[in-house]
């Protein structure tokens, strides 16, 4: 299914969610919705749901206008963050109800409910009811409840936040896969830029109701639109140092400058990433204050004239607290005033 949003905007009262949104997804593709709380992720998945209506634009389901249809009529699987499961039914029951409302023979249930369950490896669960599973068990069940119905379109929202970290590993491994095996189109909302990186053929950021950048994941960790993006893709989050850009340079506040290649003139944003600063022997002067050492990488915190820029490598021996190093930068970014990326 091809999704398309021309000019939607939703807004509470005086409060605008989201603001013109202009973005279309292609037949089988996998989009992720990234950014922060707050900046209206979930309210988009919902009108695109149909559970909640939009102030203004249009909604297209392979060119036909849906906008007004009930969810009932979308053709539609939802994955929540709270898994909604019946907790009165048992996972065989659970996985069937989609099926049972759309009157499908019992011996046909019964096949789509057990292959679905061994497809998900919770065939041994089916007579359990979802008290006795576990969180990972009980995902794995709301994920068969959508797939059962052979949607043309997948929602997730946030499903794996109530999931500890290795659950969500294993839950982040499933989803791809079932999403490569099933190719259905799929959106999928998160605030976990890991989520994002790791699933998405494209990746959609939102903030404060506004398209910042959609591309791909690699696009977007290269390439940012903008300072936002560039400080939320990104862990640790890329370095963004405060200055003015005069005659093709950024002046730092702390004395130093770099050679820009730009035309601007004023306020700017340095920013570069922590993996593409490193400690030289030449570069900018600083100090060491933290450190942090995981063996496979070392993650180093430097002074330069009161900004504190992030250093990620391979360090055999990194520096210690105190130490004076100079810091050497291998690919930057520069941003205007307002965030906006120049080069």
């Amino acid at each position: 299914m091809r999704i398309e949003v021309r000019n939607l905007s939703k807004s509470f009262g005086n409060f605008v969610v989201l603001e013109n949104l202009n973005f279309s997804i292609e037949d089988g593709e996998f989009v992720v919705i990234l950014g922060p709380s707050g900046c209206g992720k979930t309210t988009l998945l919902r009108i695109i749901a149909g559970l909640e209506r939009p102030t203004s634009g249009r909604i297209y389901f392979d060119g036909e206008d849906i906008t007004d249809l009930p969810p009932s009529k979308r053709d539609v699987g939802m994955v929540f963050q709270n898994y909604a499961l019946y907790p009165h039914m048992t996972v065989y029951e659970n996985l069937a109800f989609p099926l049972k409302l759309k009157k499908v023979p019992k011996d046909e249930i019964d096949r789509r409910v057990k292959k679905i369950a061994s497809i998900l490896k919770i065939e041994r669960h089916l007579h359990k009811k979802p008290r006795q599973l576990s969180g990972g068990q009980r995902q794995r069940v709301a994920l068969g409840r959508a797939l059962i119905k052979r949607p043309s379109l997948f929602l997730f929202d946030e499903p794996l936040s109530n999931l500890d970290a290795n659950l969500r590993t294993e839950m982040r491994a499933e989803i791809g896969r079932l999403h490569r095996e099933f190719q259905t189109t799929s959106i999928y909302v998160t605030h976990d830029q890991v989520e994002a990186m790791s699933l998405a053929d494209r990746v959609l950021i939102l903030n404060r109701g506004k398209i910042e950048q959609f591309a791909d994941p690699l696009t977007v960790y290269h390439e940012p639109a903008s300072a936002f993006v560039a400080s939320f893709v990104g862990s640790p989050p890329m370095n963004l140092i405060e200055g003015e850009v005069r005659g093709r340079k950024f002046h730092a506040p702390a004395g130093w400058w770099v050679a820009v290649d730009t035309d601007y003139e004023g306020s700017a944003l340095l920013g570069f990433r922590p993996e593409g600063a490193r400690l030289s022997e030449r570069g900018i002067s600083g100090t060491v204050v933290h450190r942090e050492i995981f063996g496979h990488e070392s993650i180093v915190y430097v002074d330069i004239g009161g900004d504190i820029v992030v250093s990620v490598k391979h360090y055999d021996t990194p520096p210690k607290v105190g130490s004076k190093v100079a810091v050497w930068v291998d690919r930057y970014y520069l941003f205007d005033a307002e965030g906006k990326r120049l080069i």
